[in-house]
């Protein structure tokens, strides 16, 4: 056991009143690891309370103890610790999170861009996922782990691996995650709604984007756009358009993807995926985001066009400099 694990648990005995948050727009990772990690909590004895600044996307509203998660944009009352998961305590969206009314923060993530900025800050950018860390947590504590528990952490790792697909998965993540199966997680379940119950609207709005499918000259960068307009078309919203950027990226000799998406205050959210040859972590750092070496995002201010305009413009170089010396 490392002595930051060692800190996190002391922290969490130590405390009465805990409150845990991810970050805006949240992914199977944020709301599978958070909630594992409360319901663990929660079965500790400990006084448990989630904070969210945006909601539980339909795809993940099957998963164990989702009511738990409160939305609002500041924790509000005092708590003996707050613990931010798959991200620093700036991007949970909370508007107190520089001076937050809690006795201790602790932040467990394992994006490579995190900047420590917390009280204890266990960053693991080698785990594939951030509920691959409570999983190690929560063995440490020999915390409770029961099937609700297994379903989040297990659904926290299979998302952010692909299904087991993308290149952070190894040993570890598919030993835990075979371990997190003996609790009776439903594989199936877990499948059908994360890849294969999608509404109507969502695929009509897929549609929309695609039709917007474009490449470069030379075919190693594909991005799709997102305009607000087409959510009013098609009766969506923002977090219907999780997992698009897959299919930029899927496309034959792309080496990176984009996907550009209007948010309504004037600003373009960029997401960036990269197959392994190009780090796109560092680019998006430079633009005032972060993430992993094959999975970045960003937001900048500015209307669409100019915003894709530069981002397409500094992939492509980044790309050129990765790639010149292969062959």
């Amino acid at each position: 056991m490392t002595d930051v694990i060692k800190a996190v648990i002391d922290a969490i005995n130590k405390a009465e009143s805990i409150v845990l948050s991810s970050h805006i727009s949240p992914e199977g990772d944020a709301i599978g690891s958070v909630l594992g990690l409360a319901l663990s909590l929660k079965k500790m004895g400990k006084k448990v309370s989630v904070i969210n600044s945006d909601p539980v996307p339909e795809f993940l509203s099957f998963l164990p103890g989702k009511d738990m998660i409160a939305l609002s944009g500041r924790l509000g009352a005092a708590h003996d610790l707050w613990i931010v998961l798959d991200c620093e305590p700036a991007r949970t969206g909370m508007k107190d999170y520089d001076n937050p009314p809690v006795g201790k923060v602790v932040n467990i993530d394992h994006h490579i861009t995190n900047p420590r900025t917390a009280d204890i800050c266990w960053v693991d950018p080698e785990a594939a996922a951030a509920g691959e860390m409570v999983y190690d947590l929560l063995v440490a504590m020999d915390a409770p782990v029961d099937k609700d528990i297994a379903t989040n952490l297990y659904t926290s790792i299979f998302t952010d691996t692909g299904s087991f697909r993308y290149s952070n998965t190894d040993e570890e993540s598919l030993v835990k995650a075979g371990r997190l199966l003996s609790y009776g997680v439903n594989t199936w379940e877990i499948s059908e709604h994360v890849y294969e119950t999608k509404s109507y609207p969502r695929m009509k709005l897929l549609g929309l984007v695609l039709s917007g499918l474009e490449r470069s000259g030379d075919g190693r960068l594909a991005w799709v756009s997102v305009y607000e307009k087409y959510y009013a078309e098609t009766g969506t919203s923002a977090e219907d358009t999780d997992g698009f950027i897959n299919y930029p990226r899927a496309v034959k000799d792309v080496e990176v993807a984009l996907l550009f998406r209007e948010t309504g205050d004037g600003r373009i959210k960029v997401s960036f995926r990269s197959k392994g040859r190009v780090n796109v972590s560092s680019l998006a750092e430079s633009l005032g985001g972060g993430g992993h070496p094959n999975a970045a995002g960003a937001t900048l201010t500015g209307a669409m066009e100019e915003v894709r305009g530069i981002v397409v413009q500094k992939v492509s170089a980044l790309i050129d400099k990765a790639l010149s010396g292969a062959a």
